[in-house]
């Protein structure tokens, strides 16, 4: 009986790791709650977020499509494209990172994502905030970016 628990909580353990994307918390941001949007999402005190999405990869597409796909939606949008930089995930995923600037109501906002494709699903690192406040906590969110598990 002991043997059979033990083999059911792994199971769920396992189970509940891939249904669930995590990255580290950057320091001086609060983890929030988990909500139907979101696997994951800080925040820090003068509103710079990131946040972390997993989608089906329906239609079934790679990294080219998808990072294309979001860059033409963001651009009918109104964001402007800054940079495309490769990414990797802490666990070796290649990915393609999207960098923004919106400017919005006299001030910049800064946008990024970082998107990593695997057969079964989309994972997109979203990380933004007003550019005065985002600038100098970059290499913290790059970092959080960086330690994220793809699986």
């Amino acid at each position: 009986m002991k043997r059979s628990i033990w083999i059911i909580a792994a199971l769920v353990g396992l189970l509940g790791g891939c249904a669930t994307t995590q990255l580290d918390t950057p320091t001086g941001f609060a983890s929030h709650d988990e909500s139907k949007t979101y696997d994951f999402r800080a925040s820090d005190g003068e509103g710079v977020v990131i946040a972390v999405r997993t989608e089906k990869n329906r239609p079934s597409g790679d990294l080219l499509y998808w990072s294309s796909t979001i860059d033409v939606q963001l651009r009918k949008s109104g964001y402007e494209p800054l940079d495309r930089i490769d990414v990797k995930s802490a666990d070796g995923h290649a990915g393609k990172q999207l960098r923004y600037v919106l400017h919005e109501g006299g001030r910049e906002m800064v946008y990024w994502l970082s998107v990593f494709v695997t057969d079964a699903r989309v994972i997109v690192v979203e990380a933004g905030g007003d550019a005065a406040f985002f600038e100098p906590k970059a290499s913290q969110v790059e970092a959080a970016i960086g330690s994220l598990s793809v699986g």
